[in-house]
């Protein structure tokens, strides 16, 4: 993967580095780019989401079509779609400066004890794929209606000032 070792934007981010110390625990798959890659993620209850060099990352993405439930590991990620999709239903926010044991344990808490509750999650984990899928243009949700209703929530938050007088007449 994307380490301080093979890219100099990651010297100073411990998330990539905090990660790696997981890969000592049972059921937990971590480390460089395999050829099994998204076989891996489609098998797996939960995807790791780290800070990665933008405000973005294609993990996210990613985790929508393998099937397993977003686990975001970056304070600053802004989240797509967020007047569309419930995110809090469907992944789990953790803080960058806690990814550590702790997270491990309340993971391992949770796919030991409350299996319903991430079967819930992976549903809509599933039913939200759809905001992500660029090729499907027949369905209630696309990315194409998520940008214009994004683009429409920033119009209306934008001052008046911005907007020549006979724009969108």
């Amino acid at each position: 993967g994307r380490m301080p070792a093979n890219h100099a934007y990651y010297a100073n981010n411990t998330v990539r580095g905090a990660i790696v110390a997981f890969a000592v625990f049972p059921d937990v798959s971590i480390g460089g780019f395999i050829e099994e890659y998204f076989e891996v993620m489609g098998k797996s209850h939960f995807c790791l989401i780290p800070v990665g060099t933008s405000s973005w990352t294609n993990h996210l993405y990613e985790s929508f079509f393998a099937g397993c439930i977003p686990l975001i590991l970056s304070d600053n990620f802004v989240l797509p779609f967020q007047g569309l999709i419930d995110w809090q239903s469907l992944s789990i926010r953790w803080p960058q400066s806690e990814v550590d044991f702790r997270l491990y344990a309340y993971i391992k808490e949770l796919v030991d004890t409350k299996p319903s509750l991430i079967q819930e999650m992976k549903l809509r984990v599933d039913a939200a794929a759809c905001w992500f899928d660029w090729y499907d243009f027949g369905t209630e949700c696309s990315p194409y209606k998520g940008i214009m209703h994004d683009l429409e929530q920033r119009r209306k938050w934008m001052p008046d000032y911005l907007y020549p007088p006979d724009w969108g007449a």
